[in-house]
């Protein structure tokens, strides 16, 4: 097989994966009427506290006006808000409501034990493959950092 399609076979084995856990992580937000980018907008800042919209840009790895889309919905539906820094006025920060956060609490422990499910059907072969694979494709990025 060319090395051009070993690349290429690795990156979408990413993203399927990453399409699987996405879709897993959604069925669990369902019931809660929000969507898997506002369930992972929600994760963060649950994990993470507070943050300025830049940070959380940066975090979830998506554009500013991609996230503040995302929060104006989420703010509409009463489980995100906006505060003024009060050092600095210009400072927004985004964080859960404490309404929302006791609801998103259960959800977020659902969400854990799930993927603790999974994880744990796994041999100790299977995890030791993992995490092999795992170590040396960020070593094989890192070597190729630009």
């Amino acid at each position: 097989m060319e090395e051009a399609n070993k690349g290429l076979e690795v990156v979408t084995a990413l993203r399927n994966l990453m399409d699987t856990v996405k879709h897993r992580i959604h069925q669990n937000f369902k019931g809660m009427h929000i969507t898997a980018p506002q369930g992972m907008l929600v994760r963060t800042l649950y994990r993470h506290g507070k943050m300025k919209i830049s940070d959380l840009s940066e975090k979830m790895g998506l554009s500013n006006s991609t996230v503040s889309g995302i929060i104006d919905r989420l703010e509409n539906q009463g489980m995100i808000e906006r505060k003024r820094s009060q050092e600095d006025r210009r400072i927004v920060y985004v964080d859960v409501t404490p309404e929302f956060k006791k609801n998103l609490e259960v959800h977020m422990r659902e969400v854990d034990k799930m993927l603790e499910n999974i994880v744990n059907s796994a041999t100790t072969e299977e995890l030791d493959d993992v995490f092999k694979g795992l170590h040396a494709l960020q070593r094989i990025f890192d070597r190729n950092k630009e």
